[in-house]
């Protein structure tokens, strides 16, 4: 059988714990080839309260790194889509949807970055939901993007988190995995997966009680691979959860007052 390859359009993360970085890593660790089209150059500024230093990539050159990579490979089974960052990216990002008719996307819709503008934040929002939402196969929101999607304000249970999760499926993505994790104070990392037909709350055990840096950039990643190798949505997302729960409990420590991420050994939790 062929390796299954995945394709991740996303951001470059220089501290590798986040990002394009991350999907490869979670993709290589998963056993599924990866490759890349860089949407930005994303890196934090230890000299400023540790926020984000963010320059995108010219969007022809956006489109010329996505043609390169499916045209080299005889197939591309699933696409990541992480940071893109302006109106300008998610505009040939969506052409490029269109143009290569990827069998599944995965969109993990970071709204807004550290540091930026809440303006431009805005206009981020506006163009991913026009754009890109509609063409994903399976989408990622954390708490905030929920909330920020589905248009139902703050989300404060289980019960209003399902709700939410519903309000995006009717927006025309046929899988939601909306993501709560420790945020609702259940004593677990919690998210609420529907497809139209199955409603499901998706519990693992909660690992300290700080964030780690790419958490969520691998359980997007994860589950593309997963589904890249045929695996079903929902079983997926549950294979994605361990391989964060095992990320997180091997994550890294280092100068920053943050850790992040690390995926070795994750393939093991499935």
């Amino acid at each position: 059988m062929a390796t299954p390859i995945a394709l991740a359009i996303a951001g470059s993360e220089a501290s590798g714990g986040a990002g394009a970085q991350t999907d490869l890593k979670t993709f290589h660790e998963l056993g599924v080839f990866g490759c890349t089209a860089l949407t930005c150059i994303v890196s934090f500024d230890p000299n400023n309260n540790w926020g984000h230093r963010f320059v995108p990539v010219d969007p022809q050159v956006i489109a010329d790194q996505i043609e390169a990579a499916a045209s080299v490979h005889s197939h591309i089974d699933a696409v990541k889509i992480g940071m893109l960052g302006t109106p300008a990216t998610i505009e040939v990002v969506s052409q490029a949807l269109d143009t290569y008719k990827f069998p599944q996307v995965v969109l993990d819709p970071v709204l807004i970055c550290k540091g930026q503008e809440p303006g431009a934040a805005l206009d981020v929002d506006n163009a991913l939901r026009a754009q890109v939402l509609p063409k994903a196969s399976i989408v990622t929101p954390n708490l905030f993007e929920t909330q920020v999607l589905s248009g139902r304000g703050e989300i404060t249970s289980v019960e209003q988190l399902k709700d939410a999760a519903k309000a995006i499926y009717d927006q025309g993505v046929p899988v939601v995995v909306a993501k709560a994790g420790t945020l609702l104070g259940t004593g677990t990392a919690l998210d609420v997966y529907y497809d139209g037909e199955q409603l499901e709350v998706l519990e693992v055990p909660a690992v300290g009680s700080e964030r780690v840096s790419g958490a969520g950039c691998t359980l997007a990643a994860a589950i593309t691979a997963q589904v890249a190798k045929g695996v079903a949505p929902l079983q997926a997302v549950r294979d994605a959860k361990q391989v964060v729960l095992s990320s997180i409990e091997n994550r890294m420590h280092g100068n920053a007052p943050f850790s992040y991420v690390y995926q070795g050994g994750a393939s093991a939790t499935l």
